[in-house]
């Protein structure tokens, strides 16, 4: 059933040389890390040390192992053997520490009552002779931050346990103990130097009284009575006139088993017994050696003579006397004999095993037994304590609650060969394994040592409660229990659910997963999920995920949906059979799409009567075509994923379609990206006449999708794959007008009545799309066909109504042949641009041109553009003003002239000139590069040659308005204060003497100093021609194309000169015309 579904997943595998299948283990002693990194098996006097190692599966895969690390003799007396083992996990001082441990202590009690201490390379770092009896049992406990208010918090401790006495060891004693020897035999190992007596371990000693057999126990810590029950103790002790004390004591509880009675609890009250200081200073009298690394050579490893050697293990430390601690109260059962305890992570119960076979729980608050169970020989015990995860409460009314804990108590029974897990207290069995019967549970039931409020906060503790060794396979599994096992009813069916979500994204992010059993697998989790919600949010992920195949989404979604369908429809939550009829209609959209490209169908020839025409189109425009595809073919790098060749996955698909509630699908834009990538899934096929564009369509309508967005999508992925347009033009054009006139044709498209007299919408919005391309070709090629789209549809409407409406078919088209001959010119002046510059000239990338830049930039963004452009190709005036007068001479070039010279620079940028007339006439042309090499000047003065160049083209200006205006702003913007600081700077070295520091106070070397002044002189030369010749001539008249008047934008350079008033008079210039003419 479900209960035992949840994970109980093999992660760390055992490494050991033996290779005995019987049941060896049980008699070892075994400890484990509670970080699992490093397991102890023991037995007699030698030991081994596995710790955690990363290793390679032979499929390639990473793992983590336990290999032995370290094997040898722990006993340094004769007959001593190993009694109990743990491995203590120690907290790293550092502030960088995320709350793995430093490393980890190895603690061994002995029979001859020695326990001793061991770093996990076997490196004896202390040694404590407490009592004269052999150790019993270690326990350890560490930090635990308070979950409730009022809470004590419990100081870390390790107990040692006697057959008559319990000793414990103050946790930060220990700590800095430790740390302080292990300071000491790496420092002894590196130099030899004088051994530093490490700090002396506190600890209490109690000798347990009035209890025959003692065989484990439990410190369960620090409590404080409440009033009722110290005056109920009170009385009990003392009678009907006993005294009570104002405040409770505090008081340590330790809880026993063994016989007679069969359960002891002892209380210690705080203050009763003064701590004890260890005698460690007989162990550290001599310097360490490098034979302090062997554990057995030993105390502390240190090396003397023999006979100052034998003369120690002779001394014995002296022991100290156990303070009596008699028996507050028990159980007593005289037939029945406890084995061992184990102590709930929340100190407040304990599970005990007895000789009977049975398993008892206590209420350690309370000091009774509240529950039992039998049949379960040599039982193991461990605790699991269960977090409420996040998201188990998201739909509680009380979330701002504190986060609540699961307890479960875990059950190995070995004779039986089974692990059972139980909710407490009184909860059911929430599972049951079958495993070996020569396991061993380990559950540590403490954590990391040296923890504090302080320096955990911010700490991930990676620390396993229960792990199971199976020895026969050499296996260390975990055991994780859900957290919803632990509650019941609806908020146990919610739980429930959550852990389903967990087990779906869980096997939906999982690679190497066959489809039939994600299928499965996925289909079973989904239908098992009782609350809305959260089977919505399932089926939002299952549908987001890129592991699964179309088919297998369809097939969960329609499995969903017919559950749904068949319940009471009272009882169905709508949103989600909304939902489920939505992403099921879109999935077989995207499967009847996916299918229709992938079916090698050949699609029916278009009719010649409605590309009448077209042809001769295209091989007007061809020649600019081929010379405008040359010029983009460059090789470019781009990413994979970006390719708009990659296939579209169905979650893209859905992330960008939404169903209405109208049952109308409704296209989504989110990034330019995805927006094409969806144009070419449902396009591209159509375009390339792979596939059947009619079906296409059709299926497109039929989904209900508007026209005015698959126009849109359709214009998008047309302009976007420009280079794989111009490959085969004249297919992807007759493809094109197909498509349009398709879509034309669906309802909703073209209004049936819309006014003569207005631009129809549907038409206009091809032609916006075209006017702010920057793909010229493309969106000339999509202009022509549409044109022919257009008239062929508005011709058959007007031939079936009155002749009076012949002036809408008129203006419609008229729009069409502005908007055509504009692309046209557009093409031909993007070409231009293309055209690479000269190694070594100056660089930048060229502009993009298009209708709606051009008419935003001005009057002047043509010639701006050239001017640029002129720039770049480091154009000499000479060099440009021979093409103009070239121009001027010639009749404008035919396209077939056009093909034979598309490679000469000069005669295409005659062909612009020719395109633009009025925008590029000469004059226009050299007063915006004058302006241009100015600029350019002004960004680096050391480069005189420019400035030079734009005098040179400033000469080359007709009329005297121009020159005049242009001039005055050079004059006034980029001249004037250079030439004064180098005025001043002329008259300074007549006095002093010259230095290149003085030169540099112009902004500019000796060279280009004696360039600009040049260049000054000869434009102060032309300012006072051109201020005499103005009253001559009168002003020009500057015009535009017709195609080109709603230009709208900033004014060009010769409007703005002409419009300019310069104060500059003769009078005023020769005085500066003398002082820039001797230097």
């Amino acid at each position: 059933d479900w209960e035992s579904a949840w994970d109980n997943h093999e992660n760390k595998d055992e490494e050991s040389s033996s290779t005995q299948n019987g049941p060896w283990l049980q008699d070892c002693v075994v400890s484990l890390s509670p970080c699992s990194d490093l397991l102890v098996v023991a037995r007699e006097h030698k030991a081994a040390f596995l710790s955690a190692k990363w290793r390679t599966d032979d499929s390639g895969r990473e793992e983590m192992t336990l290999a032995v690390s370290w094997t040898g003799t722990l006993s340094t007396e004769e007959g001593e053997c190993v009694m109990s083992s743990i491995c203590i996990p120690l907290a790293s001082q550092k502030r960088s520490s995320t709350g793995r441990p430093d490393w980890t202590c190895v603690v061994v009690g002995f029979t001859s009552g020695y326990v001793r201490f061991y770093t996990e390379s076997g490196v004896l770092l202390l040694a404590q002779l407490l009592h004269e009896d052999p150790v019993l049992r270690l326990k350890c406990r560490t930090y635990e931050i308070p979950r409730h208010p009022g809470v004590t918090e419990q100081p870390e401790e390790l107990s040692i346990l006697y057959p008559a006495a319990l000793v414990t060891i103050d946790g930060f004693s220990l700590f800095q103990s430790l740390r302080a020897c292990r300071n000491q035999v790496a420092r002894a190992a590196a130099a030899g130097s004088d051994v530093i007596q490490p700090p002396p371990l506190a600890y209490k000693k109690w000798g347990l009284q009035e209890m025959d057999n003692i065989v484990d126990h439990s410190s369960v810590g620090i409590m404080t009575l409440c009033v009722f029950d110290q005056m109920k103790n009170a009385s009990v002790l003392g009678g009907f006139n006993a005294s009570v004390k104002g405040s409770p004591p505090a008081m340590s509880q330790y809880v026993t088993v063994g016989a007679g009675p069969f359960t002891g609890f002892y209380y210690a009250v705080e203050g009763s017994s003064q701590p004890l200081l260890s005698h460690v200073a007989m162990a550290v009298a001599s310097k360490l050696t490098s034979a302090l690394f062997s554990a057995a050579s030993g105390w502390l490893g240190w090396n003397k003579n023999k006979s100052e050697d034998e003369a120690l293990q002779k001394q014995k430390p002296k022991v100290e006397p156990a303070t009596p601690l008699g028996i507050r109260f028990g159980l007593p059962d005289s037939r029945r004999h406890g084995e061992s305890i184990c102590l709930s992570p929340c100190n407040t119960l304990a599970g005990v095993t007895d000789d009977f076979g049975r398993v008892t729980l206590l209420d350690l608050a309370r000091g009774i037994a509240i529950r039992m169970w039998k049949g379960y020989r040599d039982a193991q015990l461990g605790w699991l304590q269960v977090p409420e995860e996040r998201g188990d409460r998201e739909f509680s009314p009380s979330v701002s609650l504190p986060k609540r804990h699961a307890l479960f108590l875990v059950i190995y029974a070995p004779r039986r060969g089974i692990l059972e897990v139980w909710a407490m207290q009184q909860g059911p069995r929430v599972g049951a394994f079958t495993v070996g019967k020569h396991c061993r549970l380990l559950y540590a039931g403490y954590r990391l040592m040296g923890v504090n409020s302080v320096t955990s906060q911010g700490w991930q503790l990676h620390t396993q409660q229960v792990c199971l060794l199976d020895p026969t396979t050499g296996a260390l599994r975990t055991v994780s229990v859900p957290f919803h096992l632990a509650l019941s009813d609806k908020k146990c069916e919610r739980a429930k659910d959550m852990h389903l979500m967990k087990r779906l994204t869980a096997v939906l992010k999982s690679r190497d997963v066959e489809p039939d059993v994600l299928e499965n697998e996925a289909r079973s989790i989904l239908l098992d999920i009782k609350h809305p919600a959260i089977k919505k949010q399932a089926l939002e992920s299952l549908l987001s995920t890129k592991n699964a195949p179309v088919s297998c989404l369809m097939n969960i979604t329609r499995a969903l949906n017919d559950t749904l369908k068949q319940q009471d429809p009272n009882g169905v939550d709508t949103a989600l059979v909304q939902l489920c009829s939505s992403q099921l209609k879109l999935l077989q959209l995207y499967s009847d799409i996916q299918q229709l490209h992938s079916a090698a169908e050949t699609q029916d020839e278009p009719e010649n009567d409605s590309l009448e025409g077209m042809a001769d189109e295209l091989s007007r425009v061809g020649p600019t075509l081929q010379r405008y595809a040359q010029l983009t073919s460059r090789p470019s790098v781009s990413f994979a994923q970006d390719s708009p060749d990659s296939p579209l996955p169905a979650q893209a698909f859905l992330s960008q379609l939404e169903c209405t509630e109208d049952g109308e699908l409704k296209v989504i834009r989110r990034s330019e990206t995805e927006w094409n990538q969806l144009g070419n899934f449902m396009f591209w096929g159509c375009l390339c006449g792979k596939s059947s564009l009619h079906k296409v369509c059709d299926t497109l309508q039929q989904a209900g999708i508007s026209p005015q967005q698959l126009l849109t999508l359709l214009l998008s992925v047309w302009l976007q794959r420009e280079k794989e347009v111009l490959q085969k033009p004249e297919e992807t054009v007759r493809n094109l007008h197909s498509l349009l006139v398709a879509l034309s044709n669906m309802k909703g498209a073209v209004e049936e009545s819309w006014d003569p007299q207005s631009i129809s919408p549907w038409w206009q919005q091809v032609r916006c799309t075209c006017i702010q391309s920057h793909n010229a070709a493309a969106a000339l090629l999509a202009a022509l066909v549409a044109h022919r789209a257009a008239k062929a549809s508005i011709t058959s409407r007007a031939d079936s109504k009155l002749q009076s409406e012949w002036e809408a078919v008129s203006l419609e088209l008229e729009q069409w042949v502005v908007c055509v001959r504009q692309l046209e010119n557009v093409l031909v002046l993007q070409t231009l641009l293309l055209v690479p510059p000269p190694q070594g000239a100056a660089g930048g990338a060229p502009a993009q041109c298009s209708i709606k830049a051009l008419l935003e930039g001005g009057t002047g963004g043509i010639a701006d553009s050239v001017s640029k452009w002129v720039f770049r190709q480091n154009m000499s005036p000479e060099r440009l003003k021979e093409i103009l007068q070239t121009r001027e001479a010639r009749t404008p070039p035919t396209e077939q002239q056009f093909v034979i010279l598309r490679f000469c620079l000069a005669e295409l940028l005659v062909a612009v000139c020719h395109r633009f007339p009025h925008s590029l006439s000469p004059d226009l042309l050299f007063a915006h590069c004058c302006w241009e090499y100015v600029v350019q000047w002004n960004k680096d003065p050391e480069e005189g040659r420019h400035l030079l160049w734009a005098v040179e083209h400033l000469k080359l200006v007709s009329s005297p308005h121009i020159q005049l205006g242009i001039s005055t702003m050079m004059w006034s913007t980029f001249i004037v204060k250079r030439f004064s600081a180098a005025a001043f700077l002329t008259e300074k070295v007549k006095y002093t003497k010259r230095s290149r520091t003085q030169i540099f106070d112009v902004g500019m070397g000796d060279k280009a100093m004696t360039s600009f002044l040049c260049c000054c002189v000869q434009l102060l030369q032309i300012l006072m021609e051109v201020d005499s010749a103005v009253e001559e001539v009168a002003a020009p008249e500057l015009s535009v194309e017709e195609a080109w008047s709603g230009a709208e934008g900033p004014a060009s350079i010769a409007e703005l000169a002409l419009e300019h008033h310069p104060d500059a008079r003769r009078h005023d210039l020769q005085p500066q015309g003398q002082t820039a003419q001797p230097v």
